[in-house]
């Protein structure tokens, strides 16, 4: 009995800690960044990631999504496997229409923020090959062997941080160079595709997956490069650490959520309750979301103090960190919400609650990005609270009306959405 319970514990620990490690590799990434190269070339390079993660949520994310709720599913592992690779090559298939498009617009974007082409590039095919490759194993809970690719990743990347600095190359490209090299072993590591898992086409619900992640998700990523411009490299870099450790902040409830989609889909595919889960869940995020952002907002007021150089730039680095960190917190609140329309795929109506939360944000953003400065770029982000938390209601309307559909076909269960 108390080896079971171990065992569960241990198991716990482990969905946590997979989960939660691509927030804590940007950090320690950023932190050798800025160690080997210097603070400003961390504005740059994280510039250009922020603009590739944007991209990728179409690339990646949206993939990703339906790889955690198809492939638990599946009816054996040859199935899964088939179902892994057709996602992924579909995935393939929008980074290669997303490359195309970005060399068309490149030139224009250039005009308002830094945009390195060639490093947007690699670190959008290294960043999506990877995050494709681990999901893989966090769909079937192989928690471990994440953690073990994860591990790897952190150490490649400070080898080819090291290794670039002295012959020359940018530091986007070797933290590109060592999310490519990582996930060839992932990827041999999930096995051969199938011929049949070859399909042609695009599933419009990875699409639409990817669209409502970027519109949810999206917002933070464009920070980055607006102070870049709004308020200097430096700035930005200093802001790009300040945002790594707001994402801090989310690896614990992010990780809870993720943990429990599998579960989620898992059940409702054998037409089972969800209302426990979704309670546990809720619970378990506004408890640990309490918690995480206290810590949170202590971390980013020594290190804002610490490590801006400037002294008449460490307030504003301050404030500009506590923003992000409540934005952190009132996004997480919206995560339970979220799962429950992912579980039932209801991606066209999470897009449409995005969309129009999305251009209101960039009706505020384009007000105070006309004021400029770093009075207006605090503006922004105030902004983007406002919006996270109006999103974050449409969300619950959304996800209480897709539980009460399902509550109907259960014939007397009990779904709700508080």
């Amino acid at each position: 009995m108390i080896g079971a319970e171990r065992r569960r514990l241990i198991g716990r620990l482990e969905a946590l800690v997979s989960t939660g490690s691509p927030g804590l590799y940007r950090v320690l990434a950023f932190l050798c960044v800025q160690h080997v190269y210097s603070l400003a070339d961390l504005g740059r390079t994280a510039s250009s990631m922020a603009i590739a993660q944007m991209v990728g949520f179409f690339t990646a994310i949206g993939w990703a999504t339906l790889i955690l709720v198809r492939l638990p599913a599946a009816q054996n592992p040859r199935a899964g496997i088939d179902s892994f690779y057709a996602l992924a090559f579909q995935g393939a298939l929008t980074t290669l229409v997303c490359t195309l498009g970005a060399a068309l617009v490149g030139v224009g974007l250039a005009r308002f923020v830094h945009f390195d082409f060639w490093s947007f590039l690699s670190l959008l095919w290294g960043w999506t090959a990877y995050q494709i490759a681990r999901h893989y194993f966090i769909a079937y809970k192989r928690y471990r062997t994440a953690i073990f690719f994860d591990g790897g990743l952190v150490l490649v990347s400070a080898a080819a941080l090291v290794i670039c600095r002295k012959v020359g190359i940018s530091s986007s490209h070797a933290l590109a160079i060592a999310s490519l090299l990582v996930s060839l072993p992932m990827f041999a590591a999930v096995g051969a595709p199938s011929l049949k898992s070859i399909r042609l086409g695009i599933d419009a619900k990875g699409i639409q997956f990817g669209l409502t992640n970027f519109l949810s998700g999206g917002i933070p990523l464009v920070f980055v490069p607006t102070a870049t411009v709004m308020c200097g490299a430096k700035f930005a870099g200093m802001l790009s650490l300040l945002a790594s450790l707001s994402s801090v902040g989310m690896l614990l409830p992010r990780a809870i959520s993720v943990t429990k989609l599998p579960e989620l889909a898992a059940r409702r595919s054998s037409g089972l309750a969800l209302d426990g889960t979704l309670h546990a869940m809720r619970v378990s995020i506004a408890r640990s979301n309490g918690l995480v952002s206290l810590i949170n907002a202590a971390a980013v007021f020594v290190v804002a103090l610490q490590k801006t150089p400037d002294p008449s730039m460490r307030w504003a680095a301050v404030i500009a960190g506590m923003l992000l960190t409540v934005l952190c917190a009132v996004g997480i609140m919206g995560l339970v919400n979220s799962n429950a329309l992912a579980v039932f795929e209801k991606a066209a109506s999470a897009a449409s609650i995005n969309v129009a939360t999305t251009s209101l944000f960039v009706l505020l953003f384009a007000a105070c990005a006309h004021l400029g400065g770093t009075h207006g770029f605090f503006l922004v982000l105030i902004s983007a609270i406002a919006v996270t938390a109006l999103r974050n209601e449409l969300i619950r309307a959304g996800a209480k009306a897709a539980c009460t559909d399902y509550r109907s076909s259960l014939h007397g269960g009990a779904e709700v959405v508080q």
